[in-house]
């Protein structure tokens, strides 16, 4: 939804985006786990004002109708849920802002309004829709799930109906059942309605 990685670009006026860039390059060279680049990037951020965080992550740029796409889905008695690797505070602004009914993502602790260390990353999406699916009841073959990284691609595996969005790894796009790059959300939604 965010056009650029929201808390990567945050990260870079907050001025810890050389370190944030530098856990980056390791995680793509090999040399960190998605698991401990996630949780090292949140702990540059232990000691932030979430105030001067989200402030940031809000000047991101997002995709064009988001709000419109989540409730006309909501419209069809669907669930629209956040699946993210994203902190807990990024997918409770984001509920706020576009009216997505919950999230499952990683949990950075917060009190009285300063990021703690306390974090629990989810570099493994499946595990995260796998848990979510138990709790609701929903199975995975009843889902359809939107993702642009290569961690969306083992939720794009279990699920019913996959859609790669704006992906720029080949091996994204391969995996989704519909691959579509466009800055309107709306068009997922119209593309979803031809394959129900």
């Amino acid at each position: 939804m965010f056009r650029k990685a929201a808390l990567t670009q945050a990260a870079r006026t907050l001025g810890i985006g050389e370190k944030w860039d530098s856990l980056d390059q390791m995680y793509h060279h090999r040399r960190i786990t998605l698991r401990e680049c996630l949780a090292s990037e949140y702990k540059l951020l232990q000691g932030m004002k979430l105030a001067d965080i989200l402030r940031e992550v809000s000047k991101v740029e997002v995709i064009k109708n988001v709000r419109e796409t989540v409730e006309k889905l909501q419209g069809h008695r669907i669930r629209v849920v956040l699946l993210t690797d994203n902190p807990d505070f990024v997918c409770a602004y984001l509920i706020e802002r576009f009216g997505f009914e919950g999230y499952v993502g990683s949990k950075v602790g917060i009190k009285d309004g300063i990021v703690t260390g306390e974090i629990e990353t989810l570099p493994d999406k499946r595990l995260g829709l796998r848990k979510y699916c138990a709790w609701t009841g929903i199975p995975p073959s009843r889902c359809v799930h939107v993702g642009d990284w290569v961690n969306d691609v083992p939720v794009f595996r279990i699920v019913r109906y996959s859609v790669a969005l704006n992906a720029k790894v080949p091996k994204v796009k391969a995996a989704a059942s519909h691959s579509m790059d466009t800055d309107d959300l709306l068009d997922v939604y119209k593309h979803l309605q031809t394959v129900a």
